[in-house]
């Protein structure tokens, strides 16, 4: 039998099943039991909120033959073909892949035929923000006037992307995050029915790592599943989201408060060596001390708080939290971590008296002193630091050359169906990863579009400049884990958003023109780029000790 992502099979069937949106299926279900069905509906509200299952739950339920109070029998042939993705009468479309003129021309040339099976025809378009400007005007009067028998239902993240004339022309409703305690509830239920063991722990921080899509809570929960073979503890989800725990932070502070630097630098290097995410650890770090400041306001209690004063503490928040800014536009993170274990070293030890504790980071201070007193040292350093600069610019200017060569041959050869092919490997690509590499670069992802796709190559974009290096960097990794997951050889191509606009619309006009499109050669460069690549990352670290000075 072949597996079922724990997502789909615990996808709620009944307005009754769904999670966190009670206004919105309360209101559904009186709008069918009242007879007061609207021709178009806009879901608005963040990915894995229940968006989509919703629509298909509400096309389902309209036509059930023997729905009670707005409620599904779940018995009748409607409801058994819709459960089953068989009813030919509600139509999905997901307008990331079908975000043309021609394919919303098809909608509006059906729209006049009668249901087959049901009582309504219901288009559900999901993405609706991607449809071009052009897609958005043809769907426009069909919104406005469809036949009585059609009912459409969007379904978007980003609302400020749909023109408010089609916003108009709908009843919207705005989803919103899951409350964690719901999340956590329906962990432990998929946990009961699957027989996977949990700690309390686990469950806990899936929810919180969730930001309020149980999508995403229960797409962790089949990954942990799958890493420890369905025993999953605390340190599991730490390794896979990239996380870590409490008691690393206080660690963090008892290096720092006690001059231990260099337990506090190998702690930085191992965080990175286990490709951790500075940016989340960050994020968990301001919690934590969150925390402490709330349990010394409640109790007059807390080791931390007691230790440095409400003020430092208060201080060292505002600064990671300045410190999280820069380092989400920055390639080399754990330069910037280290720098801030720097900051709130020199935060600790403002005005603290010496007998009271030990000078902090003092090592670090007496190293800066003797680069100061030795300017060639300094120079020499920044002109190797210029140099190395300079050919990963020139590395960067080769990348752009070979995605440009990738573009024409990608581009030459592209198909509808390849770019749906990649669009629906990609959703589901985070039930099927295998450890943590695989994770870390499928997070590369997140951020980025596909836009086309060839039988051996796909274009993805983004509007990151920043990112789009980290791509460039991780080339062979993201080839290699598509290649793999695929079982053939794919070929990666990076643009910038507004690049690929440019570019794209040259192609298609060769296209319509139907001129030939040639085929180039791109092992010349490529090779120059794996030799370009040699330059080890580690020569930045320098910067680490000049920018202190």
């Amino acid at each position: 039998m072949i597996y079922q992502a724990l997502y789909r099979k615990y996808r709620p069937k009944t307005f009754d099943d769904v999670c966190g949106q009670e206004i919105i299926t309360t209101t559904l279900k009186n709008a069918i039991k009242y007879n007061k069905l609207t021709h178009a509906y806009l879901f608005i509200g963040p990915r894995g909120t229940g968006k989509t299952s919703i629509a298909k739950i509400f096309a389902k339920t309209i036509n059930c033959e023997s729905n009670k109070d707005g409620v599904s029998c779940e018995k009748c042939d409607i409801c058994k073909m819709s459960n089953n993705n068989e009813n030919v009468d509600i139509i999905e479309m997901d307008a990331a892949s079908n975000n043309g003129v021609d394919e919303v021309r098809e909608i509006k040339n059906h729209v006049t035929y009668m249901p087959t099976f049901s009582k309504y025809k219901v288009y559900i378009i999901d993405e609706v923000h991607m449809l071009s400007a052009g897609a958005f005007n043809a769907l426009l009067k069909t919104l406005e006037e469809p036949p009585k028998h059609v009912i459409f239902i969007l379904a978007t993240t980003e609302p400020q992307k749909v023109p408010l004339t089609i916003i108009s022309r709908c009843q919207c409703f705005e989803f919103k995050s899951i409350p964690n305690n719901l999340i956590e509830d329906r962990i432990k239920y998929i946990c009961k029915e699957e027989k996977i063991k949990i700690s309390d722990e686990s469950i806990k921080q899936i929810g919180e790592d969730s930001n309020g899509g149980l999508r995403d809570a229960i797409g962790l929960l089949d990954q942990l599943n799958s890493y420890t073979n369905g025993n999953i503890n605390l340190e599991d989800v730490l390794k896979i989201n990239g996380r870590v725990n409490q008691d690393t932070f206080k660690n963090i502070f008892d290096y720092i408060i006690n001059n231990n630097i260099e337990e506090l630098f190998n702690l930085s290097d191992k965080f990175n060596s286990e490709g951790k995410d500075f940016v989340l650890i960050c994020e968990d770090l301001i919690k934590y001390l969150k925390d402490s400041l709330i349990e010394y306001q409640i109790n007059n209690e807390n080791e931390l708080v007691g230790q440095l004063g409400k003020e430092k503490v208060t201080k060292i928040i505002f600064e990671v939290s300045d410190y999280i800014g820069r380092m989400r536009n920055i390639r080399e993170k754990k330069i910037f971590f280290d720098l801030l274990l720097i900051k709130i070293g020199s935060i600790i030890n403002t005005n603290v008296r010496v007998e009271e504790s030990k000078p902090i980071l003092i090592e670090k201070k007496e190293e800066i002193k003797e680069i100061k007193n030795n300017e060639s040292k300094i120079e020499a350093q920044k002109e190797e630091i210029k140099k190395t600069a300079h050919i990963m610019d020139e590395k960067y200017i080769k990348y752009n050359e070979l995605m440009k060569i990738r573009l024409n041959n990608i581009l030459a050869q592209a198909d509808r169906n390849s770019l749906k092919s990649y669009l629906e490997f990609i959703n589901n690509l985070e039930a099927n990863l295998d450890n943590l590499e695989e994770r870390q670069i499928y997070n590369l992802l997140l951020d980025c579009e596909i836009v086309a796709g060839s039988s051996d190559g796909l274009v993805i974009t983004t509007d990151s400049k920043i990112l789009l290096e980290e791509l460039y960097d991780n080339l062979s990794n993201i080839e290699n884990l598509i290649s793999n997951k695929l079982n053939t050889n794919i070929h990666a191509c990076f643009n910038l958003n507004d690049d690929w606009i440019k570019t794209s619309e040259v192609y298609r006009k060769k296209i319509r023109n139907k001129e030939k499109i040639e085929l180039l050669d791109e092992s010349e460069i490529l090779k120059s780029i794996l030799d370009t690549n040699e330059v080890k990352k580690n020569e930045f670290e320098d910067l680490l000790e000049i920018g202190e000075m």
